[in-house]
């Protein structure tokens, strides 16, 4: 599910709007649209800032991502041994 919040303002409303939210994300505290951020401790996480601009305007993002999967070891031990059973075959 992807949910979202959305505000227009000043770059200073910007800046006020980030020492809020900021310490939310962190202290597990910060809903949009009534589903709680949980930024998971097992998992390895990505994170990027994009910043993209040109003559009808910009962009500024901030993402972080992460995938819950299954154990990569046991997934590459299955191609291998699938690879092993072509190459005998």
């Amino acid at each position: 599910m992807k949910y979202q919040e959305a505000n227009i303002g000043s770059k200073g409303d910007l800046v006020d709007y980030l020492k809020r939210v900021i310490p939310l994300v962190f202290a597990g505290k910060l809903e949009i649209e009534g589903q709680r951020v949980n930024i998971p401790d097992d998992y390895e996480l990505e994170f990027k800032v994009k910043y993209e601009e040109d003559e009808f305007g910009g962009g500024l993002s901030i993402k972080v991502s992460w995938d819950k999967e299954v154990d990569r070891g046991e997934e590459e031990e299955e191609e291998e041994e699938e690879k092993e059973d072509e190459w005998f075959k």
